[in-house]
């Protein structure tokens, strides 16, 4: 009573007791707010914010590689022209022969040496890059510029009686391929013993301008810059890989080169196509993957299939070197020297790699001429 009359006369509280409810509900609420973290729909929406960025930033660093990548196939094809421009300025303005066997290297005295000392084995010389590297100044990269790990090695004099891995490599797995059975011609023995360029003398149907057929001999391979019909547009080197007959699609861009690039019909031969869902004109439609393997009607097993991101599929018919897209696009150049990315389906016009097939008589896609 005595308390409560001093707190009447005085105004004074009890501290303690009036002010102990509210400091309780503070120290509850900071306890929450201190143990409140993100729910898992939170973290589960910045994951997804996270992801959706890295993907973004991954096709764009993956795009501008390509681009990249592509542009130094341009760049390297550019000075392959070149070379080859000047191999030709010191013959005579006769084209750098595509393919020449030991025998006609042997009638055509020609002999190939190293930078340094000796010769090189006339095995290796039969392909085009080992008569193109003296006009690179000696600079492997144009050649092999795709796995130049061990640039260092390629010799640069030869021994006797010896060929070196890392010459035959020069020789077998060039960066690009050569159109070389329509420009420099391939020439190999025949049965008379004499180096013959193959197809010299095949025969093939000329337009005589209002639709008939003029039966014509030869004319097919292109020997001299001066007789091309098309500059801008036949093709000289292009990316090439060696292929079994199968079904590919888009490539691995670690893949083997080849010195020579086939077009998709050679001579009368397919060698190779877009895949349209048949093979050999069986449906395969109803066929499925096993791994690597195209598995349905007998005629289609073990067909090689290489997967990949897409793009035109391709059918090989015959073994050869057949067009590369290393980089999403056939990378090429043509006489003139422009470079271009191409597709598959372009590809398939002849008078891209025979300079006669401009006055073929019908499709230019179906140009055809006989095996000699």
């Amino acid at each position: 009573m005595q308390a409560i009359l001093h707190q009447l006369a005085f105004g004074t509280k009890d501290t303690h007791s009036m002010t102990r409810p509210t400091d309780q509900h503070h120290a509850r609420s900071n306890r929450h707010a201190r143990v409140r973290g993100f729910t898992i729909v939170e973290i589960l929406v910045v994951v997804g914010i996270i992801t959706a960025l890295m993907g973004l930033i991954l096709a764009g660093l993956q795009a501008a590689g390509r681009t990249t990548r592509r542009t130094e196939e341009l760049s390297t094809l550019r000075q392959l022209h070149l070379a080859w421009v000047s191999y030709s300025a010191s013959n005579n303005d006769y084209v750098m022969p595509g393919y020449l066997d030991e025998t006609a290297q042997a009638q055509w005295k020609v002999r190939y040496r190293y930078q340094v000392s000796g010769r090189v084995d006339p095995a290796i010389c039969q392909t085009y890059p080992w008569r193109l590297v003296p006009y690179l100044g000696w600079g492997f990269e144009p050649i092999l510029g795709y796995q130049l790990d061990d640039n260092d090695n390629i010799p640069s004099k030869g021994k006797t009686g010896v060929i070196e891995p890392e010459a035959m490599e020069v020789a077998d797995q060039p960066w690009f391929g050569y159109n070389a059975y329509y420009v420099g011609g391939w020439w190999e023995t025949n049965a008379s013993g004499n180096a013959q360029c193959r197809f010299s003398n095949s025969t093939w149907a000329q337009d005589n301008g209002s639709g008939t057929a003029i039966p014509t001999k030869g004319k097919l391979v292109l020997r001299t810059i001066g007789r091309a019909a098309q500059g801008s547009s036949l093709i000289l080197f292009g990316g090439s890989t060696f292929r079994a007959p199968g079904i590919y699609r888009e490539d691995s861009k670690f893949l083997n080169g080849s010195p020579w690039i086939t077009p998709h019909i050679l001579a009368d031969q397919m060698i190779w196509n877009p895949y349209t869902g048949m093979i050999g004109g069986v449906d395969t439609a109803s066929s499925s993957l096993i791994g690597d393997v195209l598995t349905g009607p007998a005629s289609l097993l073990n067909a090689p299939l290489t997967l990949g991101a897409g793009g035109i599929d391709m059918e090989v018919f015959a073994a050869q070197a057949i067009p590369y897209r290393r980089h999403g696009s056939v990378s090429v150049v043509h006489l003139d020297g422009n470079t271009a990315g191409e597709g598959i389906g372009t590809l398939t016009d002849q008078s891209r790699w025979i300079n006669a097939a401009h006055d073929g008589l019908g499709n230019p896609n179906e140009f055809t001429h006989s095996q000699d």
